[in-house]
């Protein structure tokens, strides 16, 4: 399921007890989840036959189901997943942060934890800084939702969305030219910069993000701050070009460790 923090919260709601929830930490690199799990499940049962006995059997047959449908979802997992079975429903979540493992019984849904981590990683937005390429992501939950690439068109001293292939490859054949034009931005990167401020602060209305964190090289994420009419919550002072939007994700709104936080 899309890990989208409003239908999330009403799936959960809807739900009927009693309530089998699960947190649980399953790197996909190793599978030291399934004796978690394995382990979690048998102390839930274990609690289910002394506290209420009446309830083992509802428990084993959702356990069952809730083996199996694990099993199927392997091939999707992150860092952790998240689990409320009835006997009529399963909903699992998959999320690239950690969890704190638990496994609980209840007459409806255990979402305290759920609700710290809505607070700890709501919608929000990760702005990229080159010179001349900026990339504006989005991510709920800690996933990536969406990305969009901004690149300085020299010729007309503008910026364009682009796709793909960036419009920076055209200048790399000289490198006589490449030096102008690498000069030529650092002169007037204030200004450039101060031009594609009111599209980032769009983007950021439109998106609904909470927060914004800067990722880029010192120089450029001071810049940017200082110009932005937004609050930026987050900066990461290093240098990402090449590197994929999930992998910006790890290094800045899931490592809250590495980042300097301006709140």
């Amino acid at each position: 399921m899309e890990n989208n923090i409003e239908q999330i919260q009403q799936a959960v709601e809807q739900l009927e007890g009693p309530v089998l929830t699960i947190y649980l930490n399953t790197n996909p690199t190793n599978e030291n989840w399934k004796i978690r799990l394995k382990n979690g499940l048998k102390k839930t049962e274990e609690y289910i036959e002394v506290s209420n006995p009446d309830d083992v059997q509802q428990f084993k047959a959702i356990r069952k189901r809730v083996d199996a449908q694990i099993k199927d979802d392997q091939t999707r997992f992150m860092n952790s997943l998240i689990c409320f079975a009835t006997k009529d429903e399963i909903l699992t979540y998959h999320f690239q942060f950690r969890v704190e493992n638990d496994f609980q019984w209840n007459d409806t849904p255990a979402t305290t934890q759920l609700e710290e981590l809505f607070e700890k990683y709501p919608k929000s937005g990760v702005v990229l800084l080159q010179r001349d390429k900026i990339t504006l992501i989005t991510s709920s939950l800690g996933t990536l939702m969406d990305e969009v690439h901004y690149e300085f068109d020299l010729e007309n001293e503008d910026w364009t969305q682009y796709k793909g292939v960036g419009f920076a490859n055209v200048y790399a054949s000289s490198a006589n030219h490449r030096d102008k034009y690498d000069r030529r931005i650092k002169e007037n990167q204030e200004r450039w910069f101060k031009s594609i401020v009111p599209i980032i602060e769009r983007v950021s209305r439109n998106k609904k993000w909470s927060f914004v964190h800067l990722a880029g090289p010192a120089e450029l994420t001071q810049q940017m701050r200082n110009l932005l009419n937004i609050s930026v919550t987050g900066e990461t002072t290093r240098n990402y070009s090449g590197k994929s939007a999930e992998d910006i994700l790890n290094k800045t709104v899931l490592a809250t460790e590495e980042s300097e936080s301006y709140k």
